[in-house]
């Protein structure tokens, strides 16, 4: 008799959509269809997926040594219960190897493919044999330099070959690891809901130790303890999880805006979900009008609800084309948001998956999209006001070039973003790049790789 976990069933189906719908995985793991999952369950599951996501570039070339063929010559189903089954194996020691093989088996099994159980099985024996130790050899043997980096790491060869380029082999190794690491837990606290003292004490009352970010003024990271959706203080939201990355680029686009200014206009281009908009709303003076735009009409319901939820009632949610024609006139804000749709490359431990669809390409694509943008937002801006552009990538021709580029035929534009970030408390020393706007890096600051440079309109 076929036995299979939820938790196993579960993974597999999920990264099944990811493969064959190119669906988001931290999406399908938020579904509701999974509530149902025990916590121990919904742990396994989330890990199964992350991990193998994360870890895919490494488990197919070990899939294809065992096999002694080229992946595609293996059924799609073949080759997701392999790679569940082989990061059991590599990457979980505290699971039987006994379950991973014996439920990998069976999985093919339930997927029409029983004839190649035996292969599946042959395939994660020699794995177990071997264990981690034959695995790293297979690794260190690889001849050519540049794919053996791409399989240790887990990362396209050609990502990989930017970064050796921009900060040598070593740290973008480094960069590489980090992004393959579950990423932290960080959170603002919302006073609109509950006053930050009140979150504090409940938070040490339930056992769950959290540190000050240094990166994000009023952000923190939990170090200790878990946090589920249905806590509390996440049910209420008395905190909100967002990385500090994100936070700062919020805190440097609507932190200190002149408080002697009446009805202080802002804009939020490319708003949704509304992590960066809500944040705004708590930083802007009681009279400001803050306005968020977005395309999508299930986003922006979205971005109302956590609105709704968080208490940022002065958030007017609008639909638009950020790069058609826009509702507004030009010089109609004082103070312009463009966190630019981009390849996601800076996300790469919530998102795993975006390192296997992006491409050249692609950044390329998004790079022209992200200039027409900057151009539209930027007529929107006052004299005297501010535009901050930002992008979670963590490639140039989506970040310092478009800046540049702009910047080339608008010398009415200065950049200001080390004096935004003295001016909330931050030494931008290790956050400047060589030529504009700032940077983090995983890395470096263990937040989200993100772009953001704050533009200053001359009067």
């Amino acid at each position: 008799m076929m036995k299979v976990t939820a938790a196993r069933r579960a993974a597999f189906e999920t990264l099944w959509r990811v493969e064959k719908e190119e669906a988001y995985a931290s999406n399908l793991l938020a579904a509701a269809r999974f509530d149902e999952l025990s916590r121990e369950d919904h742990g396994l599951l989330q890990e199964l997926t992350l991990g193998v996501l994360r870890w895919q570039g490494q488990l197919d070339f070990l899939i294809a040594r065992h096999a002694r063929r080229p992946l595609g010559e293996l059924d799609p189903e073949v080759v997701i219960a392999l790679r569940l089954g082989l990061y059991q194996l590599l990457h979980l020691t505290r699971i039987p190897a006994h379950a991973a093989l014996n439920e990998s088996v069976n999985l093919v099994k339930e997927r029409g493919r029983r004839s190649a159980a035996p292969l599946v099985n042959a395939i994660l024996r020699a794995a177990q044999r071997g264990g981690p130790g034959a695995a790293a050899e297979m690794v260190r043997a690889i001849a050519d330099a540049r794919e053996r980096l791409s399989v240790e790491t887990s990362h396209p060869a050609w990502l990989l070959a930017r970064w050796v380029a921009r900060f040598g082999e070593e740290e973008a190794r480094a960069l590489a690891l980090a992004n393959n690491a579950p990423p932290s837990s960080a959170f603002r606290f919302n006073s609109r809901r509950a006053p930050e003292e009140v979150t504090r004490a409940w938070l040490l009352a339930h056992e769950i130790s959290v540190r000050d970010s240094a990166l994000a003024p009023g952000a923190a990271v939990i170090e200790a303890g878990r946090l589920s959706a249905q806590s509390e203080p996440v049910r209420k939201g008395w905190i909100y999880f967002q990385d500090e990355a994100s936070q700062l680029t919020a805190h440097v686009a609507a932190s200190r805006i002149d408080p002697f200014k009446s009805r202080i206009r802002l804009l939020d281009l490319c708003a949704a979900p509304g992590s960066k908009t809500t944040l705004m709303a708590n930083l802007l003076p009681a009279d400001a009008v803050l306005v968020a735009g977005d395309l999508h009409p299930h986003r922006l319901r979205t971005m109302r609800s956590l609105a709704a939820r968080l208490g940022a009632g002065r958030v007017t949610a609008v639909r638009l084309d950020a790069a058609g024609e826009l509702p507004f006139a030009d010089g109609a804000f004082d103070v312009v948001l463009l966190d630019a749709p981009c390849s996601g490359l800076g996300t790469l431990q919530r998102h795993p998956e975006i390192k296997w669809r992006v491409s050249q390409a692609k950044v390329g694509e998004l790079a022209a999209l992200q200039r027409r943008l900057i151009g539209r937002a930027a007529r929107l801006v006052r004299a005297g006001g501010l535009l901050t552009y930002a992008v979670c990538s963590t490639e140039p021709e989506e970040g310092e070039e478009v800046v540049a580029e702009w910047r080339a035929g608008h010398a009415e534009y200065r950049d200001v973003t080390r004096e935004r970030l003295l001016e909330i408390g931050l030494d931008p020393g290790g956050l400047l790049t060589p030529t504009h706007g700032a940077r983090t890096f995983t890395h470096r600051q263990g937040a989200e790789s993100f772009f953001f440079c704050a533009l200053w309109r001359r009067r």
